[in-house]
């Protein structure tokens, strides 16, 4: 069997890991070959072709475009976030590593290490934590990871100590101490693997700028390794230019690997080269045009060309008004060149500046004012800078003030994560919003904003060494105008560490493109990037993640967790009822350009119908379908809700109908799907999985399976918004239920109550058959319904005084008692049982206790308020 040579850890965090859906990669023809899917990981790129995943994203596609998306770009919602992210760093499966206060609370203290992994959504269930260990406290440290995936943080609050954190295990271990204190201090991976460590200070020595002779409490003398040996002292680069006290130049220097093999670096306005050569040794290479101070950012947004914008102070506290200023340096040749660039429209102190996958530049967060508050003096609105045009376009504006102590990073989906700030500043933001940048939308004639379409890179083969060729598989052959290679970030501190994008050179036939790997590691250095293809009309494909080595080994591509669904993700405020393709989770689907109307089934043909809330219950459950693991090992397949063990089926050029399972191959073959962001550029489109060439598209009101045929009209009709189900649970069917909050654990009747307990198909038959209901229509009519025990006919769930009890009903009170409302779970996922005439009562399990009663507005309430709906386990 494939194995990757590195995991890609994917947990029981969502109901979509725990019940096994993969929305793997179906195989993709190309000229040398058939792609393998394979399963989440790290592999080797060879000869043999490698079907790749579209990196997961929780709101991409789902969130309804605002008007001026095309050309602002635009923010999903908040989204709470365990910890104010300090430091984050993006790992080659996806999942964004943050950390810099204990959990839940705006503390300083590097205590607990959060593991993001969008495949998962964006609420607390899709984050993992790994407490810190003990013996090393990571707030204002470095981070920098390794060649083999593992994160190197040196210093911070823990100021002489290193430690080696690998996300892929959650293990940790001590490495070995520096000889100086390094609170606030740069990591740099140099092209042969080592590390150097540039600045820093002692512990909270912010305020050495007030003694700028005085270099006792700075760390002058850079020192290098391996992360895992010895630190050597490089003597001979000591320098008070590039880490002295004045201006506190020591303070997390700006850094970058330079074509000539040095480090350029940056310390307030002060350029300086560094040679790790023997000793080391540092040259003074004149001044910036403006002193971005501390508070600036800067990114190489081409190859020896970075971009240093904003800040202005010398320390975080400190009462400066920020600059607006901008400027380009060019270290190309043997003494940089400097050249004035535009001006942002906003000051802004604590800009995080990020390459963007096109190569323009966002620049995000930030306050006019030292880092005070208040809306005058906070940036709320992004800019955007064009390398080519030399000028600033302002773009959307976030809900949160980001500044001291935020972090901003480019992600595979294209998306811009930003979170934090805080501890101290104005507001301590335990949250994170996604920017979406302008070019991920399009408008069209009608005067409406729309997702963009983007083509996919959906296999990779050849030589990934340097000057090496790859060829790489596209989703369409639409002409590509550039291949770009950029870092994955690692940030703190407004500081990215040798952020940069690197252009390839590639040829295009048809879908397929030919891209040719630069020579030199002076150019490309060691590491982990994104792979962007941008198309003519300037739309950068998600992006695929690329590891080179320097040793002369292979280097590898990532295949990335399954997602809910390809441009599938959690419901929004903006586009409310869209949920994820989660097993288990109850959905509709909704036709973009038919929004009133349902894809439903009647005499086990499918049509498009108008159905709402208010329809009938038989259109209601006509329109309602159970999402279940494909049927053929990977993908999705969809179940009937009124009719469980029918399954939507298609095949190329025919009519989709419903179908009784018969539990062939060749059955769940065409039963089974793979969800893809829309082909209109928003939503989800259902692929075969037995074409990938075929889609599910309405025609003439009715549903079938057609190959696509490249029209607007085709890529409309074959999207739909994935929506919480009219009709969220089967009737006439066993069912058990498995809380949100307990996975492992279901419900089941004992002593005639209702409980959660750990129960499986390894249990005893009494337990399983405790843990069995059947659903039933509802006992008080109309809408709703109502759970039998299967082992005791007659018996019925019944809420009673908070809880619920299993007994016969008698009498109007408990046949109501017994009747309640599925609805899509409060989590976002799954289904919640509301009390039929109550609909501010819900079920819950905490532990082992099922109660009954008004919701709390927690995440963990409504985590304890959904369930999954599971196979009977009797």
């Amino acid at each position: 069997m494939d194995k990757p040579l590195l995991s890609a850890r994917t947990t029981r965090r969502s109901l979509l890991a725990a019940s096994g859906l993969g929305l793997a990669a179906a195989a993709v023809a190309s000229q040398t070959g058939r792609a393998a899917a394979a399963e989440p990981g790290q592999y080797p790129v060879s000869a043999t072709p490698r079907a790749l995943v579209q990196p997961p994203d929780p709101f991409l596609g789902t969130m309804k475009p605002s008007a001026d998306a095309a050309t602002a770009g635009m923010f999903s919602p908040q989204v709470a976030w365990p910890l104010i992210p300090v430091h984050a760093a993006l790992l080659p499966n996806g999942h964004l590593v943050t950390y810099g206060t204990p959990l839940d609370r705006p503390e300083q203290g590097g205590l607990v290490y959060d593991d993001w992994s969008p495949a998962d959504g964006a609420s607390r269930a899709s984050h993992q934590q790994t407490p810190s260990m003990e013996t090393y406290n990571s707030f204002c440290n470095g981070l920098q990871p390794l060649s083999d995936g593992r994160i190197l943080m040196i210093g911070g609050n823990s100021t002489t100590a290193t430690m080696l954190f690998d996300p892929d295990t959650s293990s940790e271990a001590m490495g070995p101490q520096l000889t100086t204190q390094r609170w606030y201090a740069t990591i740099l991976r140099r092209p042969d693997d080592r590390v150097l460590v540039l600045g820093g200070g002692d512990y909270y020595n912010t305020e050495a700028y007030r003694n700028p002779d005085n270099n006792a409490g700075v760390a002058l003398t850079p020192e290098i390794g391996t992360g895992e040996g010895a630190w050597t002292q490089l003597t001979g680069a000591a320098s008070t230019v590039a880490f002295g006290a004045r201006r506190n130049r020591w303070w997390y220097p700006r850094v970058y690997n330079a074509p000539d093999g040095t480090v350029f670096g940056m310390s307030d306005d002060q350029m300086w080269s560094l040679s790790d050569t023997g000793t080391g040794s540092v040259r003074s290479l004149g001044t910036l045009p403006f002193t971005p101070g501390v508070s600036g950012s800067s990114a190489m947004y081409a190859p020896g060309k970075i971009l240093v914008a904003g800040g202005g102070q010398a320390m975080n506290t400190q009462a400066v008004t920020a600059t607006g200023a901008a400027c380009t340096v060019d270290i190309t040749g043997t003494t940089p060149k400097v050249a004035t660039t535009a001006a942002m429209a906003l000051k802004r102190n604590w800009v995080n500046l990020t390459v963007l996958g096109n190569g323009e530049v966002l620049a995000s967060g930030g306050t006019v004012n030292g880092t005070d508050g208040g809306a005058a003096n906070s940036s709320y609105q992004v800019e955007i800078w064009n390398p080519t045009k030399g000028t600033w376009r302002r773009g959307a504006s976030a809900v949160r003030i980001r500044t001291y102590h935020s972090t901003a990073l480019l992600m595979q989906s294209g998306a811009v994560f930003t979170g934090g700030g805080g501890v101290p500043g104005p507001e301590d933001n335990l949250n994170a919003e996604l920017y979406y940048p302008p070019h991920l939308f399009t408008k069209g004639s009608d005067g409406v904003t729309r997702w963009a379409s983007r083509v996919q890179l959906t296999s990779v083969a050849g030589s990934l060494v340097y000057g090496g060729t790859l060829t790489l598989g596209l989703s369409d052959a639409r002409t590509i105008a550039s291949v770009a290679l950029v870092k994955l970030g690692n940030v703190t501190h407004s500081v990215n560490a040798d952020q940069r994008r690197v252009p390839l050179t590639f040829s295009q036939r048809s879908q397929s493109l030919t891209v040719t790997l630069p020579k030199d590691k002076l150019a490309l250095p060691p590491g982990s990037y994104a792979l962007v293809a941008v198309d003519s009309a300037g739309v950068p494909s998600p992006a695929q993640t690329l590891t080179l080595r320097q040793n002369g080994q292979p280097g590898t591509v990532t295949v990335y967790p399954p997602a809910v669904a390809a441009g599938g993700g959690t419901a929004t405020g903006t586009d409310p009822g869209v949920v994820p393709l989660a097993s288990g989770t109850a959905v509709s689907l909704v036709p973009i350009n038919y929004p009133g109307h349902k894809v439903r089934h009647y005499d086990f043909d499918l049509y498009l119908e108008p159905a709402s809330t208010t329809s009938s219950p038989w259109l209601r459950a006509d329109a309602s379908f159970v999402t279940r693991p494909g049927l053929a090992g990977q993908g999705v397949s969809l179940e009937s809700v009124n009719y469980p063990g029918y399954y939507l089926r298609a095949t190329a050029g025919g009519a989709a109908r419903v179908v009784q399972r018969d539990g062939t191959a060749a059955f769940a073959q065409a039963a089974t799907y793979v969800a893809v962001t829309g082909l209109s550029g928003q939503g989800t489109s259902l692929r075969l999985l037995s074409d990938r060439t075929a889609y599910l598209r309405h025609r003439n009101f009715r549903l079938y399976a057609e190959k696509f045929d490249g029209s607007d009209l085709g890529r409309a009709d074959s999207t739909f918004r994935v929506t919480s189900a009219l009709d969220p649970m089967p009737r006439t069917a066993k069912v058990s239920l498995e809380p949100l909050a307990a996975p492992g654990t279901l419900l089941r009747h004992a002593n005639w109550r209702l409980w959660a307990d750990a129960i499986n198909v390894r249990s005893g038959e009494g337990a399983r058959a405790d843990a069995t209901f059947w659903v039933r229509a509802p006992l008080a009519g109309g809408p709703g319904i109502s759970l039998e025990t299967v082992n005791f006919p007659g018996q019925f769930v019944v809420q009673e005084q908070g809880g619920l009890v299993i007994r016969t009903p008698v009498g109007t009170t408990d046949v109501t008692a017994a009747t309640f409302t599925s609805v899509t779970g409060a989590a976002g996922s799954g289904v919640s049982l509301r009390s039929a005439d109550d609909s501010t009562s819900v079920v819950s399990a905490t532990g082992n206790v099922v109660s009954f009663g008004a919701p709390g507005a927690t995440e963990a309430a409504r985590t304890a308020a959904t369930f999954v709906v599971r196979p009977p386990v009797w």
